[in-house]
């Protein structure tokens, strides 16, 4: 229930009883504008006074100085006092928070908590509001798995109080991830992230019921599935079939040019088609953010150019990777189809044709020579050890 005047607020910070009283009041600006309107301003005092400015505007004569709200003749005064009353409501959860966390905030604390608005009840809240304040920082493809993350969190719980993250939440929120048919490399991505977030709110002040340290997310990393030349064939002859259709000729395409590049997915799909016929691909890292100039061979070439929509209509690569799946049973390919195999089909056929590992590691923009020699292992499961290039895998 919201309190008319003012409210108060006593957040116990220590043993010794230590009170830190937060008052906050509404009051209207001196200044009116064209329209005879003033501003609302949100007064909090807490060791030092701030006065904030709420970009809500009112008459004088419709305003309650008592009540500190407007008077209700119209329904539009009506939506400002809902308004009024969420703003205000903004600071309760910030009294609920600093009491539950021995918090004893300064006035420059409560300024930044109530304006970053974060969420401090809600980790559902919380984890959205630091992604999106992330988003500038970090990379297109870090942002979409981790606003997935946060999708499947929802799906999972809508309302998650900080209280209730204890191990049974992780225990709960692994299951429903397989109960949807998430791996178990997947699940442990995904609970590696939550991690991390609740890192983030432990910064915070947030009070948790648990020792992050003893929640194992577990390995990330799975098999790496690929290729080999003859399902790469398949694929291939599909692709410049009369009967394929033009949606599913573009996703295959994209996902062949992969194959002859070794370039991620989210990297094909930053490429333009009238950048692309000088024979190059001219690009920056989405994942890394280095700089590459790669010569394209003639295989990628001729997957290109069989498509005239191929680098001009794009889809996302969850359509790309469904379809090609799809794609992929019905030419007979039982292998499992995720957004790594293509890249790791380049990988490992580069190996068996003959390519160099440490051009390999440049062509695949690997840091570290161990990423590269994983596709050494790998190729020694592959009878075909011919040393043709990949002009010449068939």
């Amino acid at each position: 229930m919201f309190l008319s005047q003012e409210l108060l607020f006593d957040t116990i910070v220590d043993t010794k009883n230590i009170f830190v009283t937060i008052r906050t009041s509404l009051i209207l600006h001196n200044y009116k504008n064209a329209s005879g309107e003033q501003q609302i301003l949100l007064r909090i005092s807490c060791n030092g006074t701030e006065r904030l400015p709420l970009g809500l505007y009112i008459n004088p004569k419709d305003w309650n100085k008592k009540k500190q709200l407007a008077l209700e003749s119209s329904q539009e005064l009506i939506d400002l006092n809902l308004t009024l009353k969420r703003e205000l409501g903004k600071i309760n959860d910030l009294q609920i928070f600093y009491r539950l966390s021995d918090i004893r905030p300064s006035i420059e604390r409560v300024v930044r908590d109530y304006q970053s608005n974060l969420g401090f009840q809600d980790f559902n809240v919380f984890f959205k509001r630091i992604l999106d304040e992330r988003k500038p920082t970090i990379n297109k493809s870090t942002y979409a798995k981790e606003q997935a993350i946060h999708n499947k969190l929802k799906a999972f719980r809508r309302k998650i109080p900080f209280s209730d993250i204890d191990r049974k939440f992780f225990f709960d929120f692994r299951n429903h991830l397989a109960s949807i048919g998430n791996e178990k490399t997947t699940r442990n991505g995904n609970v590696k992230v939550l991690k991390k977030y609740l890192r983030y709110a432990v910064k915070f002040g947030v009070k948790l019921n648990i020792d992050l340290e003893d929640i194992t997310a577990g390995p990330t990393k799975g098999q790496k599935n690929y290729l080999n030349k003859d399902e790469i064939k398949l694929l291939y002859d599909y692709y410049t079939s009369s009967f394929i259709t033009k949606s599913k000729q573009i996703c295959l395409g994209y996902f062949l040019t992969s194959c002859f590049t070794g370039l991620r997915i989210s990297d094909i799909l930053n490429q333009k088609r009238e950048t692309l016929l000088n024979g190059y691909f001219q690009f920056t890292h989405v994942k890394t953010g280095k700089y590459q100039n790669m010569e394209l061979n003639n295989k990628a070439i001729e997957i290109i150019n069989h498509c005239d929509e191929l680098f001009i209509k794009f889809y996302s690569a969850g359509h790309i990777r469904r379809t090609v799946k799809d794609i992929a049973a019905f030419v007979g390919i039982t292998k499992d189809i995720d957004y790594h195999t293509s890249r790791h089909s380049f990988g490992t056929n580069a190996i068996i044709v003959g390519i160099d590992k440490y051009k390999l590691q440049h062509l695949m923009n690997h840091s570290d020579i161990k990423e590269t020699e994983v596709y050494i292992h790998l190729a020694a499961h592959e009878q075909n050890t011919k040393a043709d290039l990949l002009d010449n895998l068939w």
